[in-house]
């Protein structure tokens, strides 16, 4: 077996959270091929786990430097389906990663620009979620409501902080029009965000509902994205819409 078939395997396990079974299959590939960039990520995606941001950044930084010399001469928006991409892309997501843990938002910004710019869909959505975060962050605002949208396509969860982005610009009603879609799309989440950080168990007892367990994953990020003020409003908002819709 490779040091390819290794990696590979490594993320086979890190999809399903084993990640014993993925540290074996990553330092073997790099035992083969220290210079590996997919087993280089992936162990940078297991010291980031355990806290250690500084040692991801590092094994993401080589990862990315050798997986760049393995790309087309030209951009080509193939994407995440291309073998010859997608160990670039994901070393440059979990690069983006551990800048996001160290606040270090000018560095995060152009490396997440370089997914888009090699896949449209931003890695289904995701590199693009983080973008339109470090965009509101740095207070780029409406750079931030588009990438919102465009991640919005995937992650419906999305919709909602391109609302709160239009509201901080002092945009209500576009800001409602996002919620709306919002509340058509993940209706349970708003009160979440709503009532924030006194969120009660999910309402119908299971933690493993995908729309609640979606929620609890964008809270987790985007929480302390909402002020009172933003909470008021999008609270309501939604009651408002409860009372017209009888």
């Amino acid at each position: 077996m490779s040091a390819l078939d290794e990696g590979q395997k490594g993320w086979a396990s890190v999809e399903v959270q084993d990640w014993a079974d993925a540290e074996k299959h990553f330092r073997k590939a790099l035992e083969m091929d220290p210079f590996q960039a997919d087993a280089l990520t992936g162990m940078a995606a297991l010291y980031l786990r355990a806290g250690d941001a500084d040692q991801a950044r590092e094994l993401c930084e080589l990862a990315t430097a050798q997986a760049e010399r393995d790309l087309p001469r030209t951009k080509r928006h193939t994407g995440w389906d291309d073998e010859q991409v997608r160990p670039y892309l994901r070393a440059l997501y979990y690069l983006s990663l551990t800048y996001i843990e160290q606040h270090a938002w000018a560095l995060a910004q152009p490396a997440l620009e370089e997914i888009v710019a090699w896949d449209v869909t931003g890695m289904q959505g995701r590199a693009l979620d983080l973008l339109a975060q470090v965009l509101y962050r740095i207070e780029r605002w409406e750079e931030a409501v588009h990438a919102f949208l465009e991640a919005a396509e995937y992650i419906p969860e999305d919709y909602y902080s391109a609302g709160l982005t239009l509201f901080k610009l002092g945009r209500t009603r576009e800001a409602e029009r996002f919620w709306r879609r919002g509340l058509e799309r993940r209706p349970r989440l708003a009160a979440l965000i709503a009532h924030y950080p006194h969120v009660l168990v999910n309402p119908r007892g299971s933690f493993w509902d995908q729309e609640f367990r979606d929620a609890v994953k964008y809270l987790q990020h985007q929480a302390e994205l909402w002020d009172a003020a933003s909470q008021r409003e999008l609270a309501g908002f939604q009651e408002r819409r409860a009372i017209s819709n009888g």
